[in-house]
Protein backbone atom coordinates (compact mmCIF):
# COMPACT_ATOMS: atom_id res chain seq x y z
CA UNK A 1 0.00 0.00 0.00
CA UNK A 2 1.11 3.51 -0.63
CA UNK A 3 1.45 6.25 2.02
CA UNK A 4 -1.19 8.41 0.35
CA UNK A 5 -4.06 6.06 1.19
CA UNK A 6 -3.18 5.88 4.91
CA UNK A 7 -3.10 9.67 5.50
CA UNK A 8 -5.44 11.04 8.13
CA UNK A 9 -6.19 14.69 8.89
CA UNK A 10 -5.48 15.78 12.45
CA UNK A 11 -6.87 18.92 14.17
CA UNK A 12 -5.44 19.95 17.55
CA UNK A 13 -8.16 21.49 19.68
CA UNK A 14 -6.52 21.68 23.11
CA UNK A 15 -3.14 21.33 24.79
CA UNK A 16 -3.21 20.30 28.41
CA UNK A 17 -0.05 21.46 30.09
CA UNK A 18 0.59 22.55 33.68
CA UNK A 19 0.92 26.32 34.13
CA UNK A 20 4.52 26.34 35.44
CA UNK A 21 5.64 23.98 32.70
CA UNK A 22 4.17 26.42 30.17
CA UNK A 23 5.95 29.35 31.87
CA UNK A 24 9.28 27.50 31.74
CA UNK A 25 8.65 26.63 28.08
CA UNK A 26 7.91 30.28 27.20
CA UNK A 27 11.00 31.54 29.07
CA UNK A 28 13.17 29.06 27.15
CA UNK A 29 11.47 30.19 23.95
CA UNK A 30 12.26 33.86 24.71
CA UNK A 31 15.89 33.06 25.55
CA UNK A 32 16.24 31.08 22.32
CA UNK A 33 14.91 34.06 20.35
CA UNK A 34 17.80 36.35 21.45
CA UNK A 35 20.52 34.74 19.27
CA UNK A 36 18.06 34.55 16.40
CA UNK A 37 17.44 38.29 16.75
CA UNK A 38 21.19 39.00 16.62
CA UNK A 39 21.66 36.80 13.56
CA UNK A 40 18.77 38.48 11.76
CA UNK A 41 20.10 41.93 12.73
CA UNK A 42 23.57 41.15 11.29
CA UNK A 43 21.98 39.78 8.15
CA UNK A 44 19.79 42.88 7.81
CA UNK A 45 22.71 45.29 8.35
CA UNK A 46 24.86 43.51 5.77
CA UNK A 47 22.03 43.43 3.25
CA UNK A 48 21.23 47.11 3.81
CA UNK A 49 24.92 48.06 3.48
CA UNK A 50 25.26 46.17 0.22
CA UNK A 51 22.11 47.73 -1.24
CA UNK A 52 23.12 51.21 -0.07
CA UNK A 53 26.58 50.83 -1.57
CA UNK A 54 25.14 49.60 -4.84
CA UNK A 55 22.66 52.46 -5.10
CA UNK A 56 25.28 55.00 -4.05
CA UNK A 57 27.77 53.75 -6.62
CA UNK A 58 25.12 53.91 -9.34
CA UNK A 59 24.13 57.49 -8.52
CA UNK A 60 27.52 59.07 -7.68
CA UNK A 61 29.50 57.37 -10.44
CA UNK A 62 27.60 59.29 -13.13
CA UNK A 63 28.06 62.74 -11.59
CA UNK A 64 31.83 62.84 -11.02
CA UNK A 65 32.40 65.37 -13.83
CA UNK A 66 30.66 68.16 -11.92
CA UNK A 67 32.47 67.59 -8.62
CA UNK A 68 35.31 70.01 -7.91
CA UNK A 69 37.66 70.34 -4.97
CA UNK A 70 36.62 72.54 -2.05
CA UNK A 71 33.06 72.70 -3.43
CA UNK A 72 33.84 75.45 -5.96
CA UNK A 73 33.20 75.17 -9.66
CA UNK A 74 34.90 77.27 -12.31
CA UNK A 75 32.71 78.14 -15.29
CA UNK A 76 34.33 77.53 -18.65
CA UNK A 77 33.91 81.23 -19.62
CA UNK A 78 36.27 82.40 -16.84
CA UNK A 79 39.98 82.38 -17.76
CA UNK A 80 42.05 80.27 -15.41
CA UNK A 81 45.21 81.87 -13.98
CA UNK A 82 48.47 80.02 -14.45
CA UNK A 83 50.07 81.65 -11.38
CA UNK A 84 50.76 79.29 -8.48
CA UNK A 85 48.21 79.76 -5.74
CA UNK A 86 49.32 80.55 -2.23
CA UNK A 87 48.19 78.08 0.42
CA UNK A 88 44.98 79.12 2.14
CA UNK A 89 45.18 80.68 5.56
CA UNK A 90 43.42 79.19 8.55
CA UNK A 91 40.81 81.95 8.49
CA UNK A 92 39.93 81.40 4.85
CA UNK A 93 39.32 77.73 5.51
CA UNK A 94 36.58 78.58 8.02
CA UNK A 95 35.28 81.85 6.59
CA UNK A 96 35.84 81.83 2.82
CA UNK A 97 33.19 84.45 1.96
CA UNK A 98 32.86 86.41 5.19
CA UNK A 99 32.74 90.17 4.68
CA UNK A 100 32.75 92.47 7.70
CA UNK A 101 32.13 96.17 7.16
CA UNK A 102 31.17 99.11 9.34
CA UNK A 103 32.53 97.86 12.67
CA UNK A 104 34.18 100.39 14.93
CA UNK A 105 36.29 99.37 17.91
CA UNK A 106 36.25 101.69 20.92
CA UNK A 107 38.71 101.63 23.82
CA UNK A 108 37.65 99.68 26.86
CA UNK A 109 36.41 101.53 29.92
CA UNK A 110 38.30 99.15 32.21
CA UNK A 111 41.69 100.53 31.32
CA UNK A 112 42.58 98.03 28.64
CA UNK A 113 43.92 98.86 25.24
Amino acid sequence: MSDETNNQAVVVTDIRMPFFSMVIFMVKWAIAAIPAFFILTVFGVLTWAMLSGLLLSLTIGKNTDSIRTMGTETPSSVPISTEPKSPPTAESAYFPKLIVAGIMVEPSTRGGK
